[in-house]
């Protein structure tokens, strides 16, 4: 178990991590620390959603990976979009 929690702090690339700062499953308090763990990661709260983000708040949600994504690839298309 301590080797499985452990994993994360090796993960070099970069990560974002999306929370619900008024989550009632996950806790609001936990982003950060999760965040944290990872040496190459961003946490981006979504206001005004809870444990399914992505429903709650779709665009929220498709905005911060998209802004995530073009950060870390440069501008422009992705690969395989039209």
């Amino acid at each position: 178990m301590l080797e499985v929690c452990d994993r994360p702090r090796w993960f070099g690339r970069p990560v974002l991590v999306i929370w619900a700062p008024k989550d009632r499953v996950q806790h609001p308090d936990h982003g950060w620390p999760l965040a944290a763990l990872l040496p190459n990661a961003r946490l981006a709260e979504i206001p005004d959603s809870y444990t399914l983000i992505m429903r709650d708040q779709p665009e929220a949600f498709a905005s911060a990976v998209r802004e995530f994504v073009c950060g870390i690839t440069g501008p422009g298309p992705l690969a395989g979009t039209t």
